[in-house]
């Protein structure tokens, strides 16, 4: 009786494996496909990596990277807008299929999603300050008395309670917030990306502390899946791979992080965008998923 049972169990085990299978066993990969669509939430609050431009349009160097990978998949991509502290929580809760936006990979994070084994850019946290402040040390900021900005469920939170324990942390949902409460003289320095700091200084004319390093901590951005997710996180890794291959990144990175072309382009109300943006947009085939030629026919923004 008791093998009769075990037979049976294991019958019916292996008539549900072969249901899943027949469904399609590559999980989020498989849905993606199926459904002709991925959804990727964004914080568009953060250029030149992830923002809106002039028009109210996503634009950005992760955005690119975004669609990017809904073309590879040629399926349609639907952007979701939220602040960058629902990013993970949006992940684990399947409103979000994958996250590929300029999110440091960390050990706390680590314990949470799958993040790939590689990465699409190197930078690090920095403490910005008033030009008249800068040439101090930003270990000075470690005292009692002194204010200090962060935006929420970043890097620069960790690296606040690391080196700066003794100051005062001012958490701001957004970038943009950060840079002005040390504009209005509310904090004395700003902790933030490296990665955004020629924007700033362009912008506010804050400079970094390069007393000890310049580079409090230092990163690297990767693309995040679910826990157990393996054919995404796999495909992903190939992405990365293969468009590091291929100079796709490096052209992306030449436009988004190394010129000023982009801040023409998109943060300006004009009648269009540079041969330079043109030339990119045809090189990595999205032209249906970028709104700078008329209407993106293949993405959609919430």
């Amino acid at each position: 009786m008791k093998k009769l049972v075990s037979l049976v169990v294991g019958l019916i085990l292996a008539a549900s494996t072969g249901a899943n299978a027949a469904d399609d066993p590559r999980g989020t990969l498989g849905e993606i496909l199926k459904a002709k669509k991925i959804v990727i939430m964004n914080d568009l609050s953060a250029a030149p990596w992830q923002f809106r431009d002039a028009n109210g349009n996503p634009a950005g160097f992760s955005v690119d990277l975004d669609r990017l990978i809904a073309s590879k998949l040629d399926v349609d991509l639907e952007m979701r807008n939220v602040e960058w502290a629902g990013l993970i929580p949006g992940l684990l809760s399947r409103k979000s299929d994958i996250l590929a936006t300029s999110m440091s990979m960390t050990y706390k994070r680590a314990e949470q999603v799958l993040f790939t084994t590689g990465n699409w850019y190197s930078t690090g946290v920095v403490a910005a300050v008033k030009p008249e402040n800068n040439g101090k040390s930003w270990e000075d900021l470690n005292q009692s008395g002194k204010r200090i900005a962060v935006k929420a469920g970043t890097t620069a939170v960790d690296a606040a309670k690391q080196f700066f324990a003794n100051a005062e942390t001012q958490s701001y949902p957004n970038d943009v917030d950060t840079y002005q409460a040390l504009k209005t003289g509310r904090v004395d320095a700003v902790l933030a990306d490296n990665a955004v700091l020629g924007a700033i200084k362009a912008d506010y004319g804050f400079e970094a502390l390069a007393v000890p390093r310049q580079l409090i901590t230092s990163d690297t951005w990767g693309f995040a899946v679910r826990p157990g997710d393996f054919y995404m996180w796999q495909y992903l890794n190939f992405f990365l791979a293969q468009i590091n291959k291929s100079g796709e990144l490096d052209a992306l990175n030449k436009y988004w992080a190394q010129g000023d072309t982009w801040k023409k382009d998109f943060l300006e109300t004009n009648g269009g965008v540079s041969d330079e943006r043109k030339k990119l947009v045809e090189l990595l085939g999205i032209g249906a998923y970028v709104s700078e030629g008329g209407k993106a026919s293949r993405l959609t923004l919430e």
